[in-house]
Parts: C-alpha cells; sequence; structure tokens
C-alpha cells in the first residue's frame, strides 16, 4: 500500500475551516456533544496492525488487500482556539505514524462537532517545513452505531488521500473506532484495502545481560552484569533493541505480543519473546494472561522484567 493510504487510515484530521463554526449554528444536541468527547477518548494512544499483518494467512485470510505493518502514536495536543463561536469544544491531535524501516511521518488533526449534518466531523493536515499547514479536501464525518463509532471519508480530495485500491470505481472509505480496534476499509467497486489496528499498552522494562555468557550458559560463578532501565516497548508486537557493552557487542532483541488469535479457542497471552542478532526466530519465550500488568523471564544469562507503563504512552 502506498503511503497516502497509510497515512490517511491511520490519523484522519485537520482543517481549521472545521475550527470556525459560523454564528448562525444551532446548538449541538446533548447526544452529540456526549458522543464527541467519547470519541476523542477513543483516538488518542498508540495503534498497530501487527495482529492482523501476523496472523492473516494462518488464519486463512486473503492477505493481497492488508495493509503493511505500522504504528501510530496519537497524542493530544493545545490548539490556540479550542471551541467555536457557539462554544462547542474543538479538540486536536498530533500523530506520528511509522512503517516497519522508515522513519515517523507526522500529521495534525482536528475534530469539532457539525450539528447542521448531527456528525462529529475530523479533517487533516500535514505539517510544512516552515511550521505551516497543508490541509486537504477530504473529511471523516463519525456518528456512533453500539458500541463502536463508524466513519466515511467525503470531500474532492479523498481519491488522493486513498490511491488504493486502484480502479475507475467510485471510492469507498469505511472506518469503525472501539476501545481496542480501529478499523480502516477503502474499496472502489471489488477492490479493497484493509488496516485492522488494535490499540497498543506501552510497557518499560528493565533488563541484565551476563557479560560473557551465552545462551544455555547457567551463569554459574559469574557476576558481571549489563544491567538496563526505562527499555521501553508495546504490546502489539514492539521491539526493544538492546547493544551490549562487551568488547565484541552483541544485539538482543525483546518482543511483546499480546497474542490474541483471530481464530481457534487458545485464550489470549502476553507474550515476551527473546531474539538474537536478527534472527525472528525466539531463543526463548516466557507468558501470561493477554492482560497481564507484568511479565518477566529469567534464563540464567539474561534477565527482563516489564511492566504496563500508561503514563508513558496512553
Amino acid at each position: 500500500m502506498v503511503r497516502q493510504f497509510i497515512i490517511a487510515a491511520s490519523v484522519i484530521g485537520f482543517s481549521t475551516a472545521c475550527a470556525t463554526a459560523q454564528d448562525s449554528s444551532p446548538e449541538a444536541p446533548g447526544w452529540l456533544s456526549k458522543d464527541f468527547a467519547e470519541l476523542v477518548a477513543l483516538f488518542d494512544g498508540q495503534w498497530d496492525n501487527d495482529r492482523h499483518v501476523f496472523f492473516a494467512e494462518d488464519a486463512g485470510m486473503d492477505t493481497t488487500p492488508i495493509a503493511p505493518r505500522q504504528h501510530i502514536h496519537i497524542q493530544r495536543m493545545e490548539l490556540e482556539d479550542d471551541q467555536d463561536s457557539s462554544g462547542a469544544p474543538i479538540v486536536g491531535f498530533e500523530a506520528a505514524r511509522t512503517v516497519a524501516d522508515s522513519e515517523p511521518a507526522y500529521i495534525r488533526h482536528v475534530f469539532s462537532i457539525d450539528p447542521h449534518v448531527q456528525a462529529i466531523r475530523q479533517s487533516m493536515a500535514f505539517p510544512k517545513e516552515d511550521g505551516s499547514l497543508r490541509g486537504i479536501g477530504c473529511e471523516v464525518l463519525w456518528n456512533r452505531q453500539g458500541a463502536q463509532f463508524e466513519g466515511h471519508a467525503v470531500g474532492n480530495g479523498c481519491d488522493d488521500v486513498f490511491p488504493e485500491p486502484k480502479g475507475d470505481a467510485a471510492l469507498n472509505v469505511r472506518m469503525t473506532l472501539s476501545e481496542n480496534d480501529f478499523w480502516v476499509v477503502a474499496n472502489r467497486g471489488e477492490a479493497m484495502t484493509e488496516a485492522r489496528f488494535r490499540r497498543a499498552r506501552p510497557f518499560e522494562c528493565w533488563t541484565a545481560i551476563l557479560r560473557g555468557a551465552s545462551h544455555g550458559d547457567s551463569g554459574e560463578g559469574m557476576r558481571d552484569w549489563d544491567f538496563r532501565r526505562g527499555v521501553t516497548l508495546h504490546d502489539q508486537g514492539g521491539e526493544a533493541e538492546l547493544i551490549t557493552d562487551e568488547e565484541t557487542p552483541r544485539k538482543i532483541r525483546l518482543k511483546l505480543r499480546n497474542v490474541d488469535w483471530p481464530y481457534g479457542t487458545n485464550r489470549p497471552s502476553l507474550t515476551l519473546y527473546i531474539m538474537e542478532g536478527e534472527s525472528d526466530r525466539a531463543v526463548s519465550y516466557a507468558w501470561n494472561e493477554g492482560d497481564a500488568e507484568r511479565i518477566g523471564i529469567n534464563l540464567r544469562w539474561i534477565q527482563a522484567s516489564c511492566t504496563h507503563t500508561p503514563a508513558s504512552g496512553e
């Protein structure tokens, strides 16, 4: 999938025009104001589509329309004007989206209440080098549907924002947002591109690597530890890379995944993997309940303990 689609699928959102309501705008009904508050609270946080990408083939899914692995970190930001002329709230966010092995891409976005169409309006803009914003003529209108929110992209600029899938048919972009899931589907006739994000929980770890020891060593009689704090990762396939300070440095990688199978009856398991070098095959792993707040491992040559830390990224 090309970059424009992934950015749009991740963080639809900013238009200065939405921040200025007309004086004649009717007052928003109470239910719409409540929906607005709940929607913007859900949008904030970290999102990752690791589960969709990792399990797709084993789950029997068609992998062709699935977007590549990516992570989005969305943080609320202060706006110069946080209300429109009718007193209705306006909420802004800044988001960083990272596709594997690439630099983060940034976007600004805003949510406002549109009482004329009785929906929540989300628009977007890309920051420019001079600090100004470049708006895009594509917005998303959100409404509640049961326990989740559904959004539809509208505007002449949407064909440029969502270039995939290709085709001559009219573009239709649908989104759903709930407490732990954010799905984006773009259709042109029968052709489809899809990204299924899950909310990622941030964790912080301490680690200790026994200098001079290798996997399988008992560590008996050895006391020279490379100890570190503040190692961060998240539970949707997040990784942390450690380079030892030995004469011949070693690369040790930690990966954390809430293994929530999209098929079968296995229970979700929070799993911590230990990997060496560039190999994606774990030398060992430990697991706990899927919603566990803490997980640890001790292989004699390496120890690690990771704790859920909402303040570091939620």
